[in-house]
């Protein structure tokens, strides 16, 4: 497998909810391959899901480590499938990034604390509990899955000035 390209707001993959996973075999293998391999080019990425590569499948990865979050974090990368809070609670505000919409940030309000339905590669089911920064990186994981990005939670003013950056920013990167 190799890295692939990071699709770019307002790309209208990123804007389309994406289907559940019905099959834990081969092919599922290697979405997360591309999505370890393309983590890893990428760099400092602490998660990345299906639609900024292009496939509308409800996958992403996770790589908090423990020490950066108080001991609650994942053990290395980590694949969370068809992901469903059971409970969120407490609110944060954080200033969110994303790979698809480079060199930009927002704040964005999240639940402190969250429990995850999710299953693992082999299809069986698991549970996470997580606070702070692995909260906040599940749900923004989990609104890539569900067509959002955190500017989506944004006025419509700086929406709109962060879109015309991103079409500058691709127009600018085409060549």
């Amino acid at each position: 497998m190799s890295p692939k390209e990071i699709r770019i707001w307002p790309d209208s993959t990123l804007t389309k909810p994406s289907e559940p996973i019905t099959h834990f075999d081969a092919a599922l293998r290697a979405l997360v391959r591309d999505l370890i391999d393309t983590m890893n080019h990428e760099g400092n990425a602490a998660g990345l899901a299906a639609p900024q590569i292009g496939v509308n499948k409800r996958v992403f990865m996770v790589d908090i480590p423990p020490e950066d979050n108080n001991g609650n974090g994942t053990n290395g990368k980590q694949a969370f499938i068809n992901p469903v809070f059971i409970k969120k609670e407490g609110k944060m505000e954080w200033q969110e990034a994303c790979l698809s919409v480079p060199g930009e940030a927002g704040y964005v309000t999240r639940a402190r604390h969250v429990v995850m339905r999710y299953m693992d590669l082999d299809g069986n089911q698991q549970e996470i509990d997580a606070v702070d920064y692995l909260a906040g990186c599940l749900q923004h994981e989990t609104d890539h899955l569900d067509g959002k990005l955190w500017v989506d939670h944004q006025s419509r003013l700086k929406r709109e000035l962060v879109r015309k950056k991103m079409l500058k920013f691709k127009t600018e990167h085409k060549r």
